[in-house]
């Protein structure tokens, strides 16, 4: 006896093989790397051959707006031909959207953020209307244009497809019980994480020594671990992020010096660790959004290659040292100069200036790197004056730490500065917490600068 019809399953047939493969274009079409979008976009005219009518229309939106951008990178087309790419592309997504509209807000689903209407920002619907009736914007507002739509498309579909595949935790529905019941979760999962990330990175590494081993080129070890991290770990676009496991991975790999080789000692070299290292944390930090800012990656390097702000630092520390020559290869090498352009800041510049508000052996060696081979610091005989300075209070301070005192000679300081007359008279020593570590020297409470006399 044949089931009744209401009882057969109902198979969807989809271009992609499994959830993770849609996962690892989403990575890609967002990635900031050209090669990566260039290939999820072939990906997915691949897919269009093989069901031209079944692809979601804002995946199709979202690869027909990255392929013109792609086209716009290269600079292989002229001033308005780009314009009626970017034209067609915007339009025929926010067409396609508005003409499916009211059938999406029928068909709400049940992830979907409550209280939200799926509507588009009114500045897209204008620059549709001036396409369509009016004369073509210019190239600057249909990038601008472009830009916002693949921000929307994130936040209204691909941030949503982890919990459309069923792949985030559900929520418990009671009140008390259910804050009782995520607490003890967490408490759990905590470990959970670690386990799960730790295997994550062996995983990693095996695949990574492989491919060193066959000599290839690119590193598909580290799209494979981002995919796979993204996919347990990944939070949607509209609701703030979970840095747990975030600080977890960042922990494993600094602060338990995951990065640094095994044996590491005091001059030993650093080449296979970040040749093993690079492509991972490349593929961490230039996602969309990124995991791992390289703001906070920088950040953590340098607090576990500083330490305690005003401590005794020691030339021989290896780990400092490793955390050093790690800071030097993401800060100067080609190896991280697309991923320092494609930040919104100065990475050079901000831990520059780090490095000289927290002075250190390390820290001031490192700034001395910066100013040597970094690009666009200018006036560069000014910074070098600054750092000899510098190096020289920290030497006087361990100088001090070493004699045990905090007492200094006033008559020391008069060879560096003139004096007041009523300064000169008494030469005894001063003491107190007077020593203060900085680009400046210092000098006793009361101290008058050259020519300033007292008030009559």
């Amino acid at each position: 006896m044949e089931p009744e019809p209401s009882s057969r399953p109902q198979f969807v047939v989809t271009p992609w093989r499994n959830p993770q493969d849609l996962l690892q274009v989403r990575q890609d079409l967002y990635s900031r790397d050209a090669l990566r979008r260039e290939r999820a976009v072939n990906k997915v005219l691949a897919w269009r051959l093989r069901k031209p009518n079944g692809l979601p229309l804002l995946l199709d939106a979202t690869v027909d707006i990255v392929d013109v951008v792609l086209q716009d990178e290269r600079g292989g087309l002229k001033h308005n031909a780009l314009r009626l790419l970017y034209a067609t592309a915007i339009s025929r997504f926010i067409t396609g959207l508005l003409d499916t509209q009211l059938e999406l807000s029928r068909d709400r689903p049940s992830w979907f953020p409550p209280g939200k209407s799926l509507q588009l920002p009114y500045p897209l619907l204008e620059v549709r209307h001036r396409i369509v009736h009016r004369h073509l914007p210019s190239l600057a507002e249909l990038i601008v244009a472009a830009t916002q739509s693949l921000d929307w498309l994130w936040e209204w579909y691909w941030g949503h497809l982890d919990d459309a595949f069923g792949l985030r935790k559900a929520t418990s529905e009671n009140g008390e019980q259910g804050m009782e019941m995520e607490t003890e979760i967490g408490t759990e999962s905590q470990e959970a994480v670690r386990e799960k990330i730790q295997s994550i990175l062996k995983v990693y590494i095996k695949d990574r020594k492989a491919e060193i081993k066959a000599r290839k080129k690119t590193s598909s070890a580290a799209d494979t671990a981002l995919s796979t991290y993204t996919l347990r770990y990944s939070t949607p676009h509209t609701s703030p992020p979970s840095h747990t496991p975030h600080e977890t991975l960042l922990h494993l790999l600094i602060a338990s010096t995951m990065i640094l080789p095994a044996d590491k000692k005091p001059g030993s070299p650093m080449s296979g660790a970040l040749l093993i290292w690079t492509p991972f944390l490349l593929a961490f930090t230039s996602s969309y959004p990124p995991l791992i800012p390289i703001s906070m990656l920088l950040a953590q390097l340098f607090r576990c290659m500083a330490g305690a702000p005003f401590a005794a630092a020691s030339e021989a520390d290896a780990v400092k040292e490793g955390m050093y020559e790690w800071l030097v290869h993401v800060l100067l090498s080609d190896a991280w100069k697309s991923a320092r352009q494609n930040w919104r800041g100065d990475l050079v510049q901000s831990v520059l200036e780090k490095c000289l508000v927290e002075p250190g052996v390390w820290s001031l060696k490192l700034a001395r790197a910066i100013v040597d081979r970094g690009e666009g610091v200018g006036d560069r005989e000014a910074w070098r004056a600054v750092l000899d300075a510098a190096g020289d209070e920290e030497m006087d301070m361990d100088d001090g730490n070493k004699d045990g005192g905090g007492s200094e000679d006033v008559e020391m300081i008069e060879t560096a500065k003139p004096v007041t007359l009523e300064t000169e008279k008494t030469k005894e020593k001063t003491q107190g917490p007077q020593k203060v570590l900085g680009l400046w020297r210092p000098r006793p409470i009361g101290w008058l600068p050259e020519g300033v006399e007292d008030d009559e």
